[in-house]
């Protein structure tokens, strides 16, 4: 329900989010892992946005860099380094047969971790405006990346969450 100025309590659910994101991540995976490498773009934050975008709803770019800064925080203290220790399991010693499965436990954590960092976007996630804005671009000029050089890639993506018309 909107409140003065165009602004919604946040109508978006946790479900609702990780569903899209499962349904959307496969078709864009190489897209945000080559941008998560490149640029150091949050996929969970990728995801959101992209979800805002198709739903119409928007971010001040001020809101969309506390909302980084809040992911940020969290991804650098929990994520990255378990994202990291699970590449890294193929070079630590362990013999091949172990390797798979401790692979497999790690990837479980990150997941879990993934989907935590989700829920804490949307936990820190301000009213949103009723209003269609290219928050990608705004969120690569945020990672100081010309958005101008990804530009077919970020058609690409919303490609695949467009709704039809």
């Amino acid at each position: 329900m909107p409140n003065r100025g165009g602004k919604l309590a946040n109508p978006i659910s946790t479900e609702q989010l990780w569903q899209f994101s499962l349904a959307l991540y496969p078709k864009v995976k190489h897209l945000c892992l080559q941008w998560q490498d490149e640029l150091g773009a949050n996929v969970n934050l990728l995801l959101l946005l992209s979800y805002l975008e198709q739903q119409q709803l928007s971010l001040t770019g001020t809101q969309l860099q506390q909302l980084s800064a809040e992911l940020a925080l969290f991804s650098t203290q929990f994520t990255q380094p378990l994202r990291q220790l699970r590449k890294n399991v193929t070079n630590s010693g362990i013999a091949p047969e172990l390797q798979q499965p401790l692979k497999q436990s790690l990837l479980h954590a990150e997941l879990a971790l993934e989907r935590l960092e989700q829920h804490l976007l949307l936990q820190h996630c301000p009213a949103l405006t009723a209003q269609a804005t290219p928050l990608l671009e705004s969120y690569f000029s945020l990672l100081a990346a010309d958005s101008a050089k990804y530009a077919a890639q970020i058609v690409d993506l919303r490609q695949s969450y467009r709704k039809p018309a």
